[in-house]
């Protein structure tokens, strides 16, 4: 499993509500460090679990770059960008894999050479 399915995208924050048309957006909660629910109905670590709000609902959580990284509670992602952040996790997945099986494969190889 890859770490970066939880934790959110990285993606700069001065302009997001403006630089993406995404119509489906996520929230992250900065303060608990997960992603909002459907309805703003508690917290998920599971990205699955996620809400999927309209871009009017996530610019209420969007709090201008003029506000500092640490005071920040919430940030609204674009889907894109989360989309992005599952193709990156597929990729390491593929590669993880592709790892160990060219380890297990050197496994059997000095097997057979020692029988």
């Amino acid at each position: 499993m890859t770490d970066r399915l939880f934790t959110k995208p990285q993606l700069k924050y001065a302009g997001r509500m403006d630089r993406y048309d995404d119509p489906a957006w996520l929230i992250w909660s900065n303060k608990r460090k997960c992603w909002y629910r459907p309805d703003s109905r508690g917290y998920t670590t599971d990205i699955a679990d996620a809400g999927i709000y309209t871009k009017a609902e996530a610019a209420i959580h969007y709090d201008g770059p003029e506000i500092p990284l640490r005071l920040r509670d919430t940030e609204p992602f674009p889907l894109s960008s989360v989309r992005r952040l599952i193709d990156l996790c597929e990729r390491d997945v593929a590669r993880a894999y592709a790892s160990q099986m060219a380890y297990i494969a050197r496994l059997r190889e000095q097997m057979a050479v020692a029988a």
